[in-house]
């Protein structure tokens, strides 16, 4: 009976325990009533439990199940424990934070992309969402190289605007050719290649590609247009009277002689009395006979002291030309320069606009060149004021500009201004940079970084610093002896990075620790600095100040001049006389090729080709010879109309080029000095030489630019320089050195005395003369270095540091039979400066065995395998 009573307990618990899960599981559907009720069913299923228990329902070795144990029992559902959160790793945005970067660029510079290759609402959407990218913490790796991989793809697909001056100045001058003057066949295909032209320049899109195919289309219709024979007038001829009697003709019956034909007179040149240029007073007074008998007085000269010359894009067609002789015009002995006046620039050149990845680079170096040959006070401070400082100290000259240009405060010394922005390295520099030297281990000087290896600081003049002059009788003037004489140096210059170069590729070196560094002996005996210990990029999110702002709109080269083989060609047909000329007379060739290609469209204006060969647009006679021509003029209101003005014929370009040299020293018959400040003694740089041109020479304000980006484009100030003959001309004085060498020379002349006292180098060779020079600048070589063209080969097995970049104040050893050196011993000599076409150098036994000459290796030597430097020790 206990056991049936306890049989039937257990039936009714346990369908007690089925009744409280039932009703268990459905308390989730009223959660709203049930609220408070988890402390009530947590008791219950302890004492259910505990019942359980009593009864012996719960088995052997199991734990007691609570209500959820119970439902998850129900379900069968395997027991998962939660999972750990794990931290995702940090998403990689460099490469997207650089394409962004490119990508604001080029949308900053939209204007030099076709609109077909840049759309720019997908562009700026594109932007946006990378900008959202970058700043949100919740991004995946997919998100961002999806991201990546449409600004590239968008970047890739760019295709740049062409330059579409060149064909725009020759639609000019061929829209105003008259068609009754040329046969119809020759003048259709000029209609023809004019159609085309001015659909390509009516079309914002147009490429390099087409523009160059349109000019030389338009350029060879020109070239062949044939001109109609204008009917000649029959002159009627006398008919003799016929005698009665022709055998015997009477006495008194006159003879009528047929009338012979004349030729109209060439008008009588009277020439100048003295040498002058062609452009003086009593040729601009001579008229031009027309053939007709009727007299024309024309300008033969300059109209005014605005539009000195008549631009060729506006002339047009060839009324007639007047013939004298052929000879070329010499220009006055004494325009001649003894030496050339240095630039300030020191071969820096204003790089374009489109060049700079960030503009507010161009806005720094723009504001950097107004300080330029300011002097240096130590003392100097930078004050509240915008305005120009009267004078820099090495840290306020960087102060100033980068307050000026984008108001940043780079700190009250070294140390502070060492920390803006972030560190960068020597070989990835960017315009603007900061460049810092340091002095065990303390930054003590300042720079900023410019381009193409040059820096502006603003520094002690020489004679102020501690150059070591050996205290000997010499007869050439010492540095010493020279600051004495002279001004003050300027305290703001432009230096050079020793050791740099580029590659065919692009990629810059530096001299660094191990290569191109002179001793710091020899260092102190310069005016060289050595390379800086590090640099700072501190350019980041600045925006440019007023001043900024300023400066980016004026900027000197911002016209985007693309390099096209048509231009090109011309350069290389007058760039050698335009050296010649301008250096023999102190005018810059740069400026006078610029002008040249501007005025001519690059040699594509009917005046510019044979037979008139004018390239600066010149009016006048030139030896008698001239082309009238209807040309275009402006009225001072932009309002153009036509005339016909005689423009002056030359034999060639060397012709047109000397004559324009006679104007520009010999300026307009009431001012002989109207182009003074063109002169290279008067204008520091080329950008000087053509602001002055800028509304004197031409009306156009915008000339200086247009001169600038075209020397920019073609890196014409290499022509501002000396040709450096393949073989070397032999020096034999200092004062004959170019003075595109002479003003890189840093070094005191050689004292004369012999330092190796081992006499391991017999007394006059040019062994004996670099290891005295070296001494003497307080480097070391060694005794035993063997003949001249052993002393890389034997330099490098003694640890001396070799290479093959031409560097200042290193031993530089010629292979046998280099640069005409001895084909047995070879030969060695010591690196005064280096330039741009080559380098000069020192050295002994060539003259004669104690004479010191001097020489330029050119580059396709000095740069070649065929020599080797050697740094002192």
């Amino acid at each position: 009976m206990k056991k049936r009573n306890s049989f039937v307990l257990r039936r009714v618990l346990s369908s007690f325990s089925v009744l409280v899960i039932l009703f268990s599981q459905g308390t989730s559907a009223f959660a709203s009533v049930g609220e408070g009720t988890e402390t009530g069913d947590a008791e219950a299923s302890m004492k259910l439990g505990e019942a359980q228990e009593e009864t012996g329902v719960v088995e052997k070795g199991e734990p007691p199940q609570t209500m959820e144990d119970q439902q998850a029992g129900d379900t069968e559902a395997p027991s998962v424990e939660p999972p750990v959160a794990e931290v995702p790793p940090a998403v990689d945005k460099t490469i997207l934070q650089n394409k962004i970067r490119e990508l604001t660029q080029v949308l900053a510079n939209s204007s030099l992309y076709t609109s077909t290759s840049l759309p720019i609402t997908t562009a700026n959407q594109l932007l946006a969402r990378g900008q959202q990218l970058l700043a949100s913490e919740e991004v995946s790796d997919e998100e961002v190289a999806n991201c990546i991989a449409e600004i590239t793809n968008l970047l890739a697909k760019l295709v740049l605007r062409g330059d579409k001056g060149p064909l725009q100045a020759l639609v000019a001058t061929a829209a105003g050719l008259v068609e009754t003057d040329y046969t119809a066949a020759s003048y259709s295909v000029l209609a023809a290649a004019l159609v085309a032209a001015q659909q390509l320049l009516n079309d914002p899109d147009a490429v390099t590609e087409s523009l160059t195919a349109s000019l030389n289309q338009l350029q060879s219709a020109i070239a062949g247009l044939v001109k109609t024979e204008a009917p000649k007038p029959e002159t009627p001829k006398p008919e003799k009277p016929k005698p009665e009697n022709p055998e015997t003709p009477k006495p008194d019956v006159p003879v009528v002689e047929t009338p012979k034909e004349t030729k109209p007179e060439k008008p009588v040149i009277k020439e100048p009395e003295t040498d002058k240029p062609t452009s003086n007073k009593s040729e601009k007074e001579q008229s031009v006979k027309k053939s007709d008998g009727d007299q024309q007085v024309v300008d033969a000269g300059v109209t005014d002291s605005t539009d000195e010359t008549q631009s060729e894009e506006s002339t047009t067609t060839v009324v007639e030309t007047n013939s004298g002789d052929d000879s070329t015009n010499e220009i006055d002995t004494n325009f001649a320069v003894d030496s050339l006046t240095s630039s300030d620039l020191n071969g820096f050149e204003l790089p374009l606009l489109s060049s700079f990845s960030d503009q507010r680079q161009a806005a720094l170096i723009a504001q950097g060149l107004k300080t330029l040959s300011q002097p240096f006070d130590k003392a100097a401070t930078l004050s509240n004021e915008r305005s120009l400082p009267e004078s820099f100290s090495n840290r306020s000259l960087l102060q100033y500009l980068y307050s000026s240009v984008l108001d940043v405060n780079l700190g009250e010394d070294y140390d502070e201004m060492a920390q803006v922005g972030e560190r960068v390295s020597l070989d990835q520099l960017q315009p603007g940079d900061l460049l810092f030297w340091e002095n065990q281990g303390q930054p003590t000087k300042v720079a900023m970084y410019l381009a193409e290896g040059k820096y502006l600081m603003a520094d002690e003049p020489l004679q102020n610093q501690n150059v070591v002059i050996p205290s000997v009788n010499k007869t050439k003037t010492t540095l010493e002896e020279k600051g004495a004489q002279e001004d003050s140096l300027p305290g703001v210059r432009i230096y050079t990075l020793q050791g740099y170069s580029k590659d065919e590729n692009g990629k810059v070196r530096l001299a660094s620790s191990e290569e191109g560094m002179l001793p710091e002996k020899m260092i102190e005996s310069s005016e060289q600095h050595a390379n800086p210990s590090f640099a700072q990029h501190v350019l980041a999110d600045q925006s440019l100040t007023l001043i900024g702002e300023e400066l980016l709109a004026s900027y000197g080269a911002s016209i985007d001049f693309r390099k096209n083989p048509v231009t090109e060609s011309f350069i290389a047909s007058i760039a050698e006389d335009a050296r010649e000329l301008g250096l023999q007379y102190g005018v810059y060739p740069s400026v006078m090729i610029a002008q040249a290609i501007l005025e001519t469209g690059s040699g594509g204006s009917l005046l510019s080709k044979a037979p008139y060969y004018n390239l600066f647009g010149i009016k006048g006679l030139y030896n008698g010879n001239s082309v009238s021509m209807k040309t275009m003029e402006d009225d001072g209101t932009g309002n153009l109309y036509q005339i016909t003005a005689a423009f002056r014929n030359y034999p060639n370009f060397r012709a047109s080029l000397t004559d324009y040299v006679s104007l520009i020293r010999g300026g307009t018959g009431y001012n002989q000095n109207f182009y003074q400040g063109v002169w290279r003694s008067e204008a520091k740089n080329y950008l000087q030489a053509t602001a002055f041109l800028t509304g004197r020479y031409a009306t156009d304000t915008s000339y200086n630019n247009k001169l600038n980006s075209l020397i920019a484009t073609y890196h014409l100030t290499q022509y501002d320089e000396p040709r450096v003959a393949d073989a070397g001309v032999i020096i034999t004085g200092r004062d004959a050195i170019p003075n595109s060498y002479a003003e890189k020379m840093i070094f005191p002349d050689y004292n004369g005395v012999d330092y190796n006292h081992s006499g391991s180098y017999p007394v006059g060779q040019c062994t004996w003369y670099v290891y005295n020079r070296i001494a003497q600048l307080g480097g070391t070589v060694d005794d035993f270095m063997g003949n001249g063209g052993e002393w890389g080969q034997r330099g490098a097995s003694l640890g001396y540091r070799t290479t093959q970049i031409p560097t200042v104040g290193y031993a530089v050893s010629f292979h046998p039979g280099v640069a005409s050196s001895s084909k047995q011993y070879g030969h060695v000599a010591f690196v005064e400066a280096v330039g741009l076409e080559g380098i000069l150098v020192s050295e002994g036994n060539v003259v004669g065995p104690t004479t010191v000459s001097y020489r330029v290796i050119p580059n396709s030597i000095a740069r070649t395998n065929q020599v080797t430097y050697v740094a002192p020790k």
